[in-house]
């Protein structure tokens, strides 16, 4: 999933894929899930040669920098729901501090095993009519899904190709853990309150001009 969305990223961005092949790009991915591997675990027949380099996290990110002949730095980030957003933090600042021009930032999710659904739901972490209802009183636990994503992201003053175009700028990341909360899996929202404040006020942002939120 992730080699055909890099490709299609690349193009998006107006550079061809062989000029960056051999360059100082990092590629930055975010998963959490061995799904596929999981439903394997207890079949020692499907040990085969491939296995290990096909169910493992660290292979996800490899497996582009390998494909596409990446130089940078390249890892798989597990940090459970918010894995690709770290990831994105990880390749900003290898961005920012000039360790690279280029980074590859990736998620990627697929629901192949009734394990983690499962174990979820002995949990009562999911939503029993399979609805995402965030910020409602009838709220009752969130809803899995699957998806891939891939963003290219250069810094300001790295070269340039003809024809390269950017959708967006980003203007700060950050990230923080919430320390003990009542319960490992739950949020705090003082803590995220104090991470946003905190890039606010660093970055000069003014909350009452933010024109759309994402939770």
């Amino acid at each position: 999933i992730l080699l055909q969305l890099t490709w299609e990223a690349i193009e998006d961005a107006g550079i061809s894929p062989n000029t960056l092949a051999g360059d100082n790009v990092g590629v930055y991915v975010g998963a959490s899930a061995l799904d596929y591997a999981n439903e394997s675990l207890f079949d020692p027949n499907v040990a085969t040669g491939h296995f290990m380099t096909g169910n493992t996290l660290s292979i996800i990110s490899n497996r582009l920098s390998y494909i596409f002949d990446f130089k940078g730095p390249s890892f798989t980030v597990d940090t459970a729901c918010s894995s690709s957003l770290v990831a994105l933090h990880e390749a900003y600042r290898a961005l920012n501090s000039g360790r690279i021009d280029c980074a590859i930032v990736a998620g990627v999710n697929v629901l192949a095993s009734p394990f983690p659904f499962v174990g979820f739901a002995q949990a009562t972490m999911l939503s029993p009519d399979g609805q995402c209802k965030a910020f409602d009183a009838n709220g009752n636990g969130y809803v899995r899904s699957e998806g891939g994503v891939v963003l290219v992201i250069k810094r300001k003053d790295a070269p340039r190709w003809k024809g390269q175009r950017s959708h967006a700028d980003i203007v700060a990341v950050d990230v923080n853990s919430d320390g003990r909360t009542v319960g490992m899996s739950l949020p705090s929202d003082v803590e995220q309150a104090n991470l946003l404040d905190r890039i606010y006020k660093a970055h000069g942002i003014d909350p009452n001009q933010l024109a759309f939120v994402e939770a």
